[in-house]
């Protein structure tokens, strides 16, 4: 269940990221060529979509809270200890 939220989340955190990047891009053109259309139009086009899509977003990295995190194979963890007996031996 965790795993199905987090794809989710990171989904949702993509496409308002995307959404945001479009709508400040659209009216970022529009500043620059002074065409006050695409900046509305950009607006009109992208700023419902992408605030609904953070809300979705903000839910599921709430929910997201709740669920315990995955455990972490020991093998993959490296200690302090262990990261610094291999400096030590690039020295």
């Amino acid at each position: 269940m965790r795993k199905m939220i987090a794809f989710l989340f990171k989904t949702c955190l993509m496409l308002f990221m995307i959404g945001g990047t479009c709508l400040v891009l659209g009216q970022l053109a529009g500043i620059l060529f002074q065409k006050g259309d695409w900046i509305i139009k950009s607006w009109e086009l992208f700023a419902n979509p992408t605030f609904i899509i953070s809300a979705i977003a903000g839910i599921f990295g709430f929910i997201l809270g709740y669920f315990p995190k995955e455990k972490v194979d020991e093998e993959r963890v490296y200690s302090s200890d262990e990261v610094s007996e291999e400096l030590e031996l690039v020295r």
